[in-house]
């Protein structure tokens, strides 16, 4: 690692990763005061428009496709961070069981991230089927949880609702695709950044 000359010591000192280093290693994306902050306001959009909007029986799930697009284009620290804060701002908002929305959020962030790990950057089809996947995911998740901490006795799972629900939810990443790549472009730092 290249630390500046001692003069430069202090709090503006950059720490520089050398370029033999993986890209994993190499690309760290901070967390800012403004992260957090954006996806509490995510999840009170979320809590307030998801529960009034019905296609074909199924509700988006505008929290988890913004967790998607987060984890693709910032990577796994702010995606845990948008499902944790965002998760927990929508669970306090809406009448789930308590902790279920940012547990199942948290497990779609690592889902992508770990897909990302294996199949590479493919910015066009990763979100879009993460998206899919990940309601599909969420949704048995989250039923499982509410048959948990519930008295109710066990329903069938509704795997229709739940493929219209994950199509809407990849439909609505697609929407949101372009723009969030194009506010990733100009936020996250590239492969190459070397300030942490």
């Amino acid at each position: 690692m290249t630390i500046g000359p001692a003069e430069e010591d202090g709090p503006d000192r950059i720490l520089q990763v050398p370029s033999h280093l993986p890209t994993a290693v190499r690309r760290v994306v901070p967390i800012t005061y403004l992260s957090p902050l954006l996806a509490i306001i995510a999840g009170i959009v979320h809590a307030s428009i998801a529960p009034v909007i019905v296609i074909a029986g199924a509700r988006p799930n505008l929290m988890l496709v913004a967790v998607v697009l987060v984890t693709a284009f910032a990577g796994f620290l702010p995606g845990i961070t948008w499902a944790f804060v965002g998760g927990l701002t929508v669970n306090l908002l809406v009448g789930e069981p308590l902790g279920s929305v940012p547990l199942v959020l948290l497990v779609v962030a690592a889902l992508v991230a770990g897909a990302q790990r294996l199949i590479g950057r493919t910015v066009w089809v990763l979100p879009i089927a993460a998206a899919f996947l990940g309601s599909i995911v969420a949704d048995a998740v989250g039923l499982a949880l509410s048959q948990l901490v519930t008295d109710a006795p066990a329903a069938g799972w509704p795997s229709d609702v739940m493929v219209s629900a994950a199509v809407l939810n990849a439909v609505t990443t697609t929407i949101f695709l372009l723009p969030a790549r194009a506010i990733a472009a100009r936020t996250v730092p590239d492969e190459t950044a070397t300030a942490w």
